[in-house]
């Protein structure tokens, strides 16, 4: 297994520094889009003081964007508390372009004076989206059917993104004894666990050790393991009793049957450790006999890289099932599955919608979850 030796810990200035350009250019863009959103909106509001109470919150709103992705890298509690105001704002302004589109569309079409029910409209699907994003993951079952390992029961979390806003050790816990009292004999985490630095996130994960599973408890890095390159997060979930599958696999029995669970590190390593690469061929290999092959993936594009072997599943994660409408559309751009259940070139492929979240606490024609898959 290739792990990466921790790094000396940037300076705050370092971390901003890194974003900064990348910051400004957004934040251009963003104002421009905010100032076609006040066009649109406004255009039939007739009162001097509503046009200004609104040009006010939507300057407020955009000045709090960068709070958020700022405090990722600096961990301080008044940015903490700020990244609050700042990933609500994300979620809401997605809504209120997304509706300016629509009107723009409807007034040139059809003008008339009522251009403001597209902030009514964004106030509403808001509140509904922050109430769906802040509840606890919901328990979803799947049945799937094979007589060789009748009985057997996985339970698959991930995308769950500790250290983002209140997804916090207390949070964790609550995940934890959610899994336990389902009785597991198998758990899967398939990446995107943490957001965060090491040193701070790290300790958080220590609810992990009591995850109880008759057979095996696997994990698999997701592309924000590396993102913050600050540790080694597969070490930190061996110490937790987990097996860590890096371009590997594990046997297990169950009954008569042997199941093999293979695991892939995220697509995106090359990027941040040089050298290393996602082979799910390579994990997938064996020469003992199996009656069945599940891969753990982050990327439901992961089944693209299978080019020799062949496995019955793969759990997959990363596109939180789109999140927030219509990001589902860009999502499936680059990956061949937005959540559920896709059979592609004869494999099974499965993508969670994420237990947590990232960005905007909000959920909008999606769900967070927590999954249970019992063979029939």
């Amino acid at each position: 297994m290739k792990t990466s030796t921790p790094a000396p810990k940037p300076s705050a200035f370092f971390k901003i520094s890194r974003v900064l350009p990348f910051i400004t250019l957004i934040m251009f863009t963003v104002a421009l889009v905010h100032l076609f959103i006040f066009r649109v909106t406004s255009y039939s509001i007739t009162a001097d003081s509503y046009r200004t109470a609104l040009m006010l919150v939507l300057i407020l709103g955009w000045l709090t964007l960068p709070l958020g992705l700022i405090a990722t890298h600096i961990r301080h509690p008044l940015l903490r508390f700020s990244a609050w105001g700042s990933y609500i704002w994300m979620g809401l302004f997605n809504f209120l372009f997304l509706f300016s589109l629509i009107e723009f569309i409807i007034q040139f079409i059809y003008p008339h004076a009522y251009s403001y029910w597209v902030l009514g409209i964004c106030s509403l699907i808001g509140l509904w989206s922050l109430y769906k994003g802040l509840s606890f993951p919901k328990v979803i079952f799947h049945s799937l059917h094979r007589s060789e390992i009748k009985g057997l029961r996985l339970v698959q979390i991930s995308d769950l993104h500790v250290g983002m806003l209140h997804l916090n050790e207390k949070w964790l816990n609550r995940i934890v004894t959610t899994i336990n009292e389902l009785k597991p004999d198998i758990v899967a985490i398939t990446g995107d666990l943490v957001e965060g630095d090491f040193l701070e996130i790290s300790p958080q994960l220590a609810p992990l050790s009591q995850i109880s599973a008759t057979l095996d408890k696997f994990y698999i890095t997701g592309n924000h393991e590396y993102i913050h390159h600050s540790g080694s997060w597969e070490e930190r979930l061996q110490q937790l009793g987990f097996s860590v599958l890096h371009n590997q696999n594990k046997i297990i029995s169950y009954k008569e049957s042997r199941v093999l669970i293979a695991g892939v590190p995220d697509r995106m390593i090359g990027r941040f450790i040089s050298g290393s690469l996602s082979l799910p061929d390579k994990a997938l290999s064996t020469g003992e006999p199996v009656q069945y092959k599940i891969l753990l993936a982050h990327e439901p594009a992961s089944v693209q890289d299978i080019k020799r072997e062949s496995c019955d599943l793969i759990l997959t994660g990363h596109t939180h099932g789109g999140q927030i409408f219509p990001f589902h559309f860009l999502v499936r751009l680059v990956q061949p599955v937005l959540k559920g259940f896709k059979r592609i070139n004869g494999i099974l492929v499965f993508a969670h919608q994420g237990t947590g979240f990232w960005g905007p606490p909000m959920r909008w024609f999606s769900r967070s979850e927590i999954v249970i898959f019992d063979w029939k």
